[in-house]
């Protein structure tokens, strides 16, 4: 009777410990999800400071790509024909800064 309890709770340790190691490793996965940045330079062809998308023609290659600012990016001073680099999520698109550039 005590060696089967004894197993028993064995048994059960080793399930719990598994099910932490696997919650561990999903929210190490989701972690290194959030932090691919994506980089983007260009010019700001639209402004939708409501909706909060934003259009730039990308420099290297010319498209249009449009993006959505996230909760802490600002987008009513943006203005159309600025030259910018968007710091973005690389999964959703979800701007986290934008730098205007200064003409020189």
């Amino acid at each position: 009777m005590m060696k089967k309890l004894a197993s028993s709770k064995l048994a059960f340790m080793l399930v719990a410990a598994i099910f932490m190691l696997s919650f561990a490793g999903v929210a190490i996965s989701q972690e290194v999800k959030e932090t691919e940045v994506m980089k983007v330079a260009g010019t700001i062809s639209a402004v939708n400071p409501d909706s909060g998308e934003v259009t730039v023609i990308e420099k290297e290659s010319g498209k249009a790509v449009t993006l959505t600012a996230g909760q802490d990016v600002n987008t009513k001073d943006i203005v159309v024909g600025s030259q910018v680099i968007i710091e973005c999520d690389k999964l959703s698109g979800i701007i986290k800064s934008i730098i205007e550039q200064k003409e020189e």
